[in-house]
């Protein structure tokens, strides 16, 4: 097969990440579906058994991206029953010791059931979850940017509200591709992270890294989810060293309840959603609504949030992900800053007239091109140890470990090359990070009473490099 090297897979990744063009990778064969291959979403079964993962296929030296379903049972007995170093692996043990440092290496291909894997276009990025009817399938949508479309994949089965075996459905036919009718073409270029509306609205919001748009997609359409507006120009140019770029990267939606009285006034008593969306050429985010039944963006206004040595940042994207630290609340905003690299905490309370404020609170700088935050409560769960913000840095190969109750960096934490999309895995105190670039799927202890607490404890890959904890 002919492919692109470490190099050109490197720089196709990068450009992903950018925001550049990917037309210069090439394309060759049908992507596997019994191995991890630039693994890029993430999403978990409700019952943990199962975890979803797309591969990426970013320098397009395969025909397309794949869908593939992980069996994290088998996983985990394989981690706490481990083969010694070197020794071969097979079904029933996936898993060995590193050999040199403290981890675990399962071999993937153990662990993926190929016969439920389906193919998708090009450019596969997070994986966004839905349940029509609220006890319907579960659906994945997954919007991909190298041919820019959406698709989305039924899941049935294994306490889905369906009788027997896990299956999944887009139409697929006998190559696994998954079907016209499951999959939205029209949408525009560069699609960054999907998200779906977490307050009972039937949306989902796709920001676009570059060209200023922001797609709202009704998810009950006619024949499946659709667009149903796009604002053009929703995200601001570059004004700090006049690039021309101006994109989105993520949308969150503030929490509104009545009866608590955390209404935003905008919101007319929560009967539309109230959302923030980060820029990414410019330092800041932008509210905004939707007004159901009309089925249209409400744009609001523009708030900067500055980082630190703001002014030496250079024309790259300054804004990524965000994260509530009280999801229910939805006042202490976390705002990733990846140009220069920081986390902010950011009070979004409202005020005597109702409306959201942006004040920012604390900064700590971080590891380099930091891009996605998650925020881990072991103590809502029953758990030890405080609340964690966890943070993916792509460009130095990281994780940024921050305290949120001091507000402190209390640990960085190599892992593989391009760590990108996470995942919490609540049952097991596992967190997933996919290694983009390496083809790898990092697993870190979240479990405050072990000793193994906040190292990585397994990769899904083998024949990794050596990790070495870095200083803070």
């Amino acid at each position: 097969m002919s492919g692109l090297g470490p190099r050109s897979l490197s720089l196709c990744i990068v450009a992903l990440v950018a925001g550049a063009s990917l037309s210069s990778c090439a394309q060759d064969e049908l992507a596997a579906l019994d191995r991890l291959g630039q693994p890029t979403g993430l999403a978990q079964t409700p019952d943990g058994r199962r975890l979803f993962v797309t591969n990426g296929n970013w320098d397009r030296s395969r025909t397309s991206s794949a869908l593939v379903v992980l069996d994290l049972d088998a996983v985990e007995l394989g981690i706490a029953e481990p083969r010694g170093a070197g020794q071969a692996l097979e079904p029933g043990r996936p898993c060995r010791d590193h050999g040199e440092d403290a981890r675990v290496e399962c071999d993937p291909s153990l662990v993926i059931d190929a016969e439920l894997g389906v193919r998708l276009p090009s450019g596969a990025g997070n994986i966004a979850i839905d349940r029509p009817g609220g006890q319907g399938p579960l659906r994945l949508l997954i919007p991909t940017r190298v041919d820019p479309g959406l698709t989305w994949i039924d899941v049935f089965g294994e306490g889905l509200g369906d009788e027997g075996e896990l299956r999944l459905d887009c139409g697929q036919a006998e190559d696994r591709f998954c079907d016209r009718l499951h999959r939205l073409d029209d949408v525009s270029a560069d699609p960054s992270r999907l998200v779906v509306d977490d307050q009972g609205f039937r949306f989902a919001y796709l920001p676009h890294l570059l060209g200023r748009r922001l797609t709202l997609i009704a998810l009950d359409g006619e024949r499946g989810p659709e667009i149903v507006d796009v604002e053009s120009n929703f995200f601001r140019e570059d004004d700090l060293f006049d690039s021309g770029l101006g994109g989105g990267f993520a949308v969150i939606e503030r929490a509104c309840d009545v009866e608590s009285g955390n209404v935003p006034e905008l919101t007319l008593d929560c009967a539309r959603p109230f959302l923030l969306a980060t820029h990414r050429f410019w330092p800041g985010v932008r509210g905004f609504r939707v007004a159901p039944g009309l089925d249209v963006i409400i744009g609001g206004g523009d708030v900067r949030i500055l980082g630190p040595n703001i002014e030496a940042a250079e024309p790259k994207p300054l804004m990524g992900g965000m994260a509530f630290e009280d999801p229910e609340q939805g006042d202490r905003l976390l705002v990733v800053h990846t140009t220069p690299p920081a986390l902010s905490r950011v009070d979004t309370s409202l005020d005597d007239e109702g409306a959201v404020g942006a004040d920012v609170l604390a900064t700590v700088s971080l590891c380099t091109n930091p891009n996605l935050v998650r925020v881990h409560r072991p103590s809502l769960d029953g758990g030890l140890g405080p609340p964690l913000a966890l943070v993916t840095c792509y460009g130095s190969d990281q994780l940024a470990i921050v305290d949120l109750n001091p507000f402190i960096l209390v640990k960085t934490l190599d892992l593989g090359d391009g760590p990108n999309e996470m995942l919490i895995d609540d049952a097991r105190d596992w967190l997933f990070v996919a290694n983009t670039a390496e083809g790898t799927i990092s697993i870190v202890d979240l479990d405050a009473g072990n000793p193994s607490y906040l190292e990585e404890i397994a990769t899904l890959g083998l024949g990794t490099d050596s990790r070495t904890d870095s200083p803070l």
